[in-house]
């Protein structure tokens, strides 16, 4: 699949998997006509809001999170007290919170009794989820699951998952233009480590990961590793207030097209924060967002090496 085939069909699929009308699932467990009713109205909204700004539809997730939990406790053991457990993991997957979203998906998979299709999607999610928190392995077991049931879906996500940027390889370059309209050539920093962080100011975890993005950056600013912030922001507004408010001096690139602009789509990036550690020969040594273990990274790197960096 070429690349940006992998933004397209995950957001088809996701529509498909996600927005569906009815999730079936096995006769064994109750059916409640009162919670079916309650679960669509629920399900509409969710259908509306990936199209909203994050942060117009965060309080609209949270309010689903609170009914689909309502429905859950008072229809327990039923179908739609299960469909309203997916649900509940689908929401955490959205707003980036995949550990709760693996526990609701793992608990759905616990029920011998559902539909094969609702298990289908429910593999795909819990692959997901991996996917964010770059678990790759996991991501992988995940689908060997799904192609069981869904062969092509798990094809399709499979073929994508080889296709993803792996430590090893040689990050892609680029020529982007920073928020300020300065133009940010990645091939000419070759020569010296960088360290590319993804992110956005409507992202909870990339604020509060912040200061200790900053902190690297205080801590090799000196030592000729060069930091490039690609933001996922849609409103130019918000990300020049914080970093005028925060004092970033790295260039920020921004294109305001969230995860469908190019260098999300260059990068296959599933979810942010997202960091990104470049050796000097611009090779992929880490991806992630622990940044106690960046620290290590490119203090390692940086002693491999007794070469004078080409920029301060």
């Amino acid at each position: 699949m070429k690349r940006g085939g992998l933004l397209a069909f995950l957001v088809g699929t996701f529509m498909f998997f996600f927005l569906a009308e009815h999730v079936v699932i096995a006769k064994e467990l109750k059916h409640s006509e009162d919670a079916a009713k309650q679960l669509e109205i629920i399900r509409k909204k969710l259908a509306s809001l990936p199209e909203m700004k994050v942060k117009d539809a965060k309080k609209y997730y949270e309010e689903s999170l609170k009914e689909l939990q309502s429905l859950l406790n008072k229809y327990e053991g039923t179908q739609q007290a299960l469909e309203a457990k997916f649900y509940i993991g689908a929401v955490h997957y959205q707003t980036f919170n995949f550990d709760e979203a693996l526990k609701c998906f793992n608990e759905v998979l616990s029920q011998d009794t559902i539909d094969i299709n609702f298990k289908a999607r429910t593999y795909y999610f819990k692959a997901k989820a991996f996917v964010g928190k770059g678990d790759i392995t996991s991501a992988k077991e995940s689908v060997a699951e799904l192609r069981l049931i869904e062969p092509r879906a798990a094809d399709s996500f499979g073929t994508e998952l080889s296709g993803l940027i792996r430590v090893g390889m040689e990050a892609p370059t680029f020529t982007a233009a920073d928020f300020k309209g300065n133009m940010i050539d990645l091939s000419k920093y070759k020569g010296n480590m960088a360290i590319i962080v993804f992110w956005s100011t409507w992202c909870e975890p990339c604020v509060q990961e912040f200061p200790k993005i900053q902190q690297l950056y205080q801590t090799f600013k000196e030592k000729g590793v060069q930091f490039i912030g690609i933001s996922l922001d849609d409103d130019i507004g918000d990300l020049k207030g914080f970093v005028e408010q925060e004092k970033i001096p790295w260039p920020q690139i921004f294109d305001g097209k969230r995860w469908k602009g190019t260098l999300p789509s260059l990068y296959h990036i599933q979810a942010i924060p997202t960091l990104f550690v470049l050796d000097r020969e611009h090779k992929v040594r880490y991806i992630g967002n622990d940044t106690e273990s960046i620290n290590r990274i490119v203090t390692t790197l940086l002693s491999e090496s007794a070469e004078a960096p080409l920029f301060r």
